[in-house]
C-alpha cells in the first residue's frame, strides 16, 4: 500500500467530469471533485455553532452565515465547501453575573440551545487534521471562514494557520471571520450577537426561521444579544447587501492567497 497520493494514478482511474453547479463536497462526484481541484483547487472550510441567538433566530446562525457564504463564494470563483463544523471556541467570562461559557455569563444562567462547547485543543487538533486531509489529497488551499468570531477563535484558528505554514513560509491554510471579508472602514463591515447585523442576515437566508414576534412581552426581550441599532430595525435588504459584498469579498480573498501560494 503507497503511502502517498498520486494523482498520476489517480488520473488513470477516475476519469474527469465537466464542472457541475454542485460545489457541497459531500454531493460530489470523484470525477467532479477532480476537475475543480484542476481548475481551483480551494477548499472551503465553515465553521459556526448551534448557539443561542436570541429569541427570533436559529441556533445555527452563525453555521448558516458561514457556510451559505462559502457556497455563494465557490460558485463564483471555483472551490468545494467542505461540510461545516458546529463546534467553536469561546471563553468563560464574568460581566457581573457569575462566570459562564460565551453568552451565557451574559444571561446569568446556562441558555438553550448552545450545544457548541469543545475544548479549545480539541477544536485546533480537528482543524489541523482536517486541513492536512485536504491538502494530502489534491487542494492548494484551505480558507476557513467563521461565523463564530469571539477574539479566542481568532486566536484558534490563527494558531492552525501558522501550524500549517510551509518551511519557506508558504500558507496553505488561511482564516477569515465572515464579516471581516468587507474592506476595513466600509459601513457594511459589522459583526454582532443576534443584533440588527445578524437578524438581517438571517432574514435575508432564512427567512422563514425569522420570527420577530419571539421577544413580544418579555421580561428581558434582548437577552443575551446585541441592540444597537435596534433589532427591531434589521432587514432583508440589510443582509442581503451586507451579503453580496461578503460574496465579492471572499471570492477575490480566495483567489488572491491562491495566487500567491502557487507564484
Amino acid at each position: 500500500m503507497k503511502k502517498q497520493y498520486e494523482p498520476d494514478v489517480v488520473a488513470k482511474h477516475v476519469p474527469r467530469e465537466p464542472i457541475p453547479n454542485e460545489v457541497h463536497a459531500q454531493f460530489l462526484r470523484p470525477g467532479e471533485l477532480l476537475a475543480i481541484q484542476d481548475a481551483f483547487p480551494v477548499a472551503f472550510q465553515p465553521l459556526g455553532t448551534l448557539e443561542w441567538h436570541g429569541r427570533q433566530n436559529p441556533i445555527g446562525c452563525d453555521t448558516i452565515k458561514a457556510e451559505r457564504l462559502c457556497c455563494a463564494a465557490a460558485q463564483k470563483v471555483g472551490g468545494v465547501v467542505m461540510p461545516s463544523m458546529y463546534f467553536s471556541s469561546d471563553a468563560h467570562w464574568d460581566v457581573g453575573k457569575g462566570y459562564g461559557y460565551g453568552m451565557d455569563s451574559v444571561a446569568g444562567f446556562q441558555l438553550p440551545g448552545s450545544f457548541y462547547q469543545i475544548s479549545t485543543e480539541l477544536l485546533k487538533q480537528s482543524m489541523l487534521n482536517a486541513c492536512r486531509n485536504y491538502l494530502n489529497r489534491g487542494f492548494k488551499l484551505v480558507v476557513i471562514v467563521s461565523g463564530h468570531n469571539p477574539p479566542i477563535q481568532q486566536n484558534t484558528m490563527d494558531e492552525v494557520c501558522y501550524r500549517m505554514k510551509t518551511e519557506d513560509g508558504r500558507e496553505p491554510v488561511v482564516f477569515t471571520m465572515e464579516y471581516a471579508v468587507i474592506e476595513l472602514g466600509h459601513p457594511k463591515r459589522r459583526s454582532d450577537h443576534a443584533g440588527f447585523y445578524e437578524t438581517s442576515m438571517m432574514h435575508y437566508l432564512a427567512e422563514d426561521r425569522v420570527n420577530m414576534a419571539a421577544n413580544a412581552g418579555q421580561e428581558l426581550p434582548y437577552l443575551a444579544m446585541s441592540n444597537t441599532p435596534p433589532v427591531e430595525d434589521a432587514s432583508f435588504a440589510e443582509g442581503e447587501e451586507c451579503f453580496a459584498l461578503q460574496t465579492e469579498g471572499l471570492a477575490s480573498y480566495a483567489a488572491i492567497k491562491l495566487a500567491k501560494l502557487l507564484a
